[in-house]
């Protein structure tokens, strides 16, 4: 007797854990972003130091894991689990400003994080960027770097009378020679592509899949089984998101399981102001009923609802015109059991009628 209750205590135990591991497992990561780490440099594309330990401070304070971005993508790749409220700190563009306020921090914490490089100004030695051996400190310190393309340029634009095939070569063009220089310079080969702006259409992540990377863009949410692996999102942690109290939102943000997405492509006709997506849903914890689209300038995007089908879906498209350049409709709602919220976004390019923004 005493025998079987000791193996029945065992087996309870082991229920509990495996329940407990469940609770705690999930299948996401948020991925944040940051540029300057400055007060001098501007305030749309940077996080003061004193924001940014504030930043640290709160991971620390409410048990987020830290994580290599390769192994956040490896996991996602895989259909593995990761541990609930798992970050991923990322820089693009290699700016001295994150060599000298933020590498220090991220060093004595021990924290892994990821700088995305374009080698042109770097070789150049323009001052506003770390030089090479600044950047091998980086690795030392526990950084590991990604790609921007040689020149760090727009991968959605094209240059004058450029066609789209051309377009393709100039870019794969632009990512192998920043391979080339990355290591030569500092001995190794991304497998992570950051584009800058954010901005990528068709054309531009085909050429991210074709060259093996995987590619992030600036469109808010975060990094799951649900987002392509060609352009997955990122929080930026810069500017109004900087304070604290915005970011900590979308750092417990959960994924909407979307299955599938209806829209026009990237680039839209120059006369499609108001252009709209159809999004069908997985089932999941949220509350679709709670549902909220917001565009890239904060302006409440309609939203239309049907839940009468095999799947839940939803149609978003703003009532009002949207301005050239960038768009993105973010999306929200509330998980059923907790105060956490699902995020989704969607991206498009509005040009003018000579096709530039």
């Amino acid at each position: 007797m005493t025998q079987y209750k000791n193996y029945l205590f065992a087996l309870m135990a082991c229920v509990l854990i495996s329940s407990s591991h469940s609770v705690l497992a999930a299948r996401h990561a948020v991925v944040v972003q940051y540029q300057h780490i400055s007060e001098r440099t501007p305030p749309s594309k940077s996080a003061s130091e004193a924001a940014f330990i504030k930043h640290l401070d709160y991971l620390k304070a409410n048990g987020f894991t830290v994580w290599p971005l390769e192994k956040i993508v490896s996991r996602v790749q895989r259909k593995q689990a990761l541990p609930d409220k798992t970050i991923a700190i990322t820089f693009d563009h290699a700016y001295i400003s994150v060599y000298q306020n933020a590498l220090k921090h991220l060093s004595a914490r021990k924290l892994p994080f990821t700088v995305f490089v374009a080698a042109e100004p770097i070789i150049k030695e323009h001052p506003l960027y770390m030089n090479w051996q600044q950047l091998r400190e980086v690795q030392k310190a526990g950084g590991t770097i990604g790609s921007m393309g040689i020149t760090g340029s727009n991968f959605a634009k094209s240059q004058p009378n450029e066609l789209p095939k051309q377009r393709q070569a100039r870019l794969e063009k632009e990512i192998d020679l920043n391979q080339t220089a990355l290591r030569k310079y500092l001995a190794v080969t991304p497998t992570l592509l950051a584009y800058p702006d954010g901005e990528a259409d068709e054309v531009a992540r085909k050429v991210v899949k074709s060259k093996g990377l995987i590619g992030f863009g600036l469109h808010q949410g975060p990094v799951s089984r649900y987002t392509s692996l060609t352009y997955l999102p990122r929080f930026t942690a810069t500017d109004m998101a900087s304070n604290i109290t915005n970011l900590s939102v979308k750092l417990s943000s959960l994924p909407l399981p979307v299955r599938r997405i209806k829209a026009q492509p990237s680039i839209l006709a120059a006369d499609n102001r108001r252009p709209q997506a159809e999004v069908e849903l997985l089932s999941g914890s949220y509350q679709l009923s709670g549902l909220r689209c917001n565009d890239s300038k904060g302006l409440p995007v309609d939203t239309y609802i049907s839940e009468g089908g095999s799947r839940p879906k939803f149609v978003m498209k703003s009532e009002v015109d949207e301005d050239i350049g960038p768009i993105e409709y973010t999306c929200s709602a509330p998980h059923d059991k907790s105060s956490r919220f699902y995020w989704f976004s969607h991206t498009w390019i509005l040009p003018n009628q000579k096709g530039t923004w």
